[in-house]
C-alpha cells in the first residue's frame, strides 16, 4: 500500500498548525501522539504500507511558518514532495532550486493555508515549471479542518475544485491530485476527474464510513483516479484501512485505490 497523504514528523506538523492545533484535533476528534518518524513509519509498515507521501508546506508569507522540504530526506520510504510559497517574491527561483536539490516526484500546495487563489498569476508561473517537469501536484481542496471554529483569514473558496479544471486544461503534463475530494463540492470534483485525464482524487481526511456515498457510487468510473490517503496524524491509517474493508467495492478496485493508482502515478514522473 501507498499512503498518498501523510503529515510527519508529528511534532513538526503540530508546530506548523500552531494556534490551530487544538481546534483541528477537536474537529477531527483525533488522538495525536508525538512519536519519532522512523518509529511511526515502522509501525505503519507493519500494516502493509510500504511508501508514504510526506507533505511539507511553506506558508511563510501567510502564516509565517513552514514544514521544511528537508523532511523528505529523513527516510527512504518517503515519496519526495516539496513545497514552495507561491507568494514569495523569489518563489520561481526557490522552486527551481528545490527541484534540482531534492529531485521530487511532486509538489504540495495548499491554497487556503498558503493564502493564494489557485489562479493567481504568481501561482500560474509555478505551474509552468511544474508542468515542464511533468510533476504531480497535491492541492488541498474542499473545506478546511484547520481554522474551523476560530477567527482566521483562511478562505474556504480557494479550495473549490472548479479552479483546477482551468489549471488542468492549461497544463497537460502536470498531474493534479485534489486532496479530500473537494467536499462539500464533491460532485464538482468528480465531474472534473471524469473529464480531465490529469486529475486525480485522494480520499484522505475522511474515515471511509463517512466518505460521501457519491464517491463509492462513482468508484468504478473513477477506478484509475482514486488514491488512498490517510491524513495522518488527524486520521490514523489503521482506522482507514480497517473501515475500507467494509466498503462494497470489488477487490480489483480496492487494490487500485490502495496501491496501484499511486504506483502508476509516481512511476510516470
Amino acid at each position: 500500500m501507498i499512503d498518498f497523504h501523510f503529515h510527519a514528523p508529528v511534532k513538526e506538523f503540530l508546530d506548523f498548525l500552531g494556534e490551530y492545533t487544538e481546534p483541528a484535533i477537536k474537529y477531527f476528534n483525533a488522538k495525536v501522539e508525538v512519536k519519532g518518524l522512523k518509529e511511526t513509519l515502522d509501525y505503519y509498515e507493519s500494516f502493509g504500507i510500504k511508501r508514504f507521501v510526506v507533505l511539507p508546506i511553506d506558508s511563510m508569507t501567510f502564516l509565517g511558518r513552514r514544514i521544511p522540504n528537508q523532511v523528505v530526506n529523513l527516510d527512504d520510504r518517503i515519496v519526495k514532495f516539496i513545497s514552495v510559497d507561491p507568494l514569495k517574491p523569489n518563489a520561481i527561483e526557490e522552486l527551481k532550486k528545490a527541484i534540482k536539490e531534492f529531485e521530487p516526484i511532486g509538489v504540495k500546495l495548499h491554497p487556503q493555508l498558503q493564502g493564494f487563489n489557485p489562479l493567481d498569476e504568481r501561482a500560474l508561473k509555478l505551474y509552468e515549471i511544474i508542468d515542464s517537469h511533468g510533476l504531480v501536484v497535491v492541492f488541498h481542496t474542499g473545506t478546511s479542518g484547520i481554522g474551523a471554529g476560530v477567527k482566521s483569514s483562511i478562505r474556504l473558496d480557494y479550495g473549490r475544485p472548479i479552479y483546477f479544471d482551468e489549471i488542468a486544461a492549461r497544463y497537460h503534463n502536470m498531474k493534479i491530485v485534489l486532496a479530500h475530494f473537494g467536499w462539500p463540492w464533491t460532485e464538482e470534483a468528480i465531474a472534473i476527474a471524469l473529464h480531465k485525464p490529469n486529475i486525480y482524487l485522494d480520499l484522505s481526511g475522511w474515515a471511509p464510513r463517512y466518505i460521501p456515498q457519491t464517491i463509492w457510487n462513482n468508484a468504478k468510473r473513477l477506478s484509475d483516479k482514486l488514491l488512498f490517503g490517510s491524513d495522518f496524524p488527524l486520521i490514523r491509517p489503521e482506522r482507514w484501512i480497517e473501515e475500507f474493508k467494509s466498503v462494497n467495492l470489488s477487490q480489483d478496485i480496492k487494490d487500485k485505490i490502495l496501491e496501484h493508482n499511486a504506483e502508476r502515478l509516481i512511476n510516470r514522473c
